[in-house]
């Protein structure tokens, strides 16, 4: 759910609802013409995607430091195993250790009791409990790293998942489509991402000497996670108390204005403050919460980033 505005829920509005007016229920919108609409809508979303590609590389480093030679289960959990081993060598290298030891001690009684066969099972049993637990903790990271890799460029391409899984726009090349005025080709140019590239959007007008309060704050975090995270991983003392606020937003929606389906409205800047909508929903789907499937595990955050502060300290 985002707060939009007036200019940007009229557009929403045109692109899923005009064709049902119009008599042209079946027609889907045309690919451009729909990323236009999100693309606008999401501007001060798309902005987020530098600092989150570096968080996402900072996240990278820490399972790296997770899955290499000196992870927490290598170092801590196999020390049971590491003994046995030791034990396992000292029996089998027991007359020259045992000719250092009587140079150096003298001759100690000796005892003649060798090793059950119960002692050997249990130490071979602890052997195969260690291997398995490497083995699991291996797979959780190879899983967070594959995670972390198809997120680094979600907010860029969020605007295509949307098009494509919930507003079911067709294919660029279709010339059968809705472009916002009628069945045929949308002939304007797709916007890039972000907010500075929105001046000259053709479908959602957007003031772009104003950027979005909550996003600019929620870009600072997100420099500062990857700062404490960067300096955890090189072994410094880190501070990771969670100090971030919990934004988020709910409301109801708008009906469509009179003039949505003619002419576009003036450019005038609309003075009506912001409004929060779900976007409406087609075929029983619906863009709100769109794509939450790849949405970032907020359980695979928690864990790297606790995992980040065992690192600091393997490191010395």
């Amino acid at each position: 759910q985002v707060s939009l505005s007036h200019e940007c829920t009229r557009a929403i509005m045109k692109l899923m609802y005009c064709p049902h007016c119009r008599g042209m229920a079946s027609v889907k919108p045309c690919s451009n013409y729909c990323l236009n609409v999100v693309k606008g809508c999401l501007a001060n979303q798309a902005d987020l995607s530098t600092e989150w590609k570096y968080l996402m590389d900072s996240l990278m480093g820490v399972a790296d430091r997770i899955d290499g030679p000196y992870n927490v289960d290598t170092v801590i959990g196999t020390i049971h195993m590491r003994i046995a081993e030791a034990i396992s060598n000292l029996q089998e290298n027991k007359d020259s250790i045992t000719s250092k030891v009587f140079q150096g001690c003298g001759n100690p009684k000796i005892s003649t009791k060798g090793s059950s066969s119960e002692d050997k099972k249990r130490r071979g049993k602890v052997t195969l409990e260690a291997k398995s637990s490497a083995q699991a903790l291996e797979m959780l990271v190879l899983d967070a790293k594959g995670n972390l890799t198809a997120l680094k460029t979600y907010w860029i391409t969020l605007p295509s998942s949307l098009c494509s899984k919930k507003v079911m726009a067709s294919s660029a090349s279709d010339d059968k489509c809705w472009n916002g005025m009628t069945k045929g080709s949308y002939l304007p140019e797709v916007m890039g991402d972000g907010l500075a590239n929105q001046i000259n959007n053709p479908e959602v007008e957007v003031d772009i000497t104003k950027p979005d309060m909550t996003i600019r704050q929620q870009i600072m975090q997100l420099k500062i996670m990857t700062n404490r995270l960067g300096n955890a991983n090189i072994g410094n003392d880190v501070d990771f108390q969670d100090t971030s606020d919990d934004m988020s937003g709910s409301g109801s929606g708008d009906s469509c204005p009179d003039d949505v389906c003619g002419k576009r409205l003036s450019k005038s800047p609309s003075t009506r403050q912001p409004e929060t909508h779900a976007i409406p929903k087609q075929s029983g789907h619906g863009v709100n919460g769109a794509s939450s499937r790849s949405l970032p595990s907020a359980s695979l955050l928690l864990l790297l980033s606790g995992a980040a502060m065992a690192a600091q300290h393997l490191w010395r």
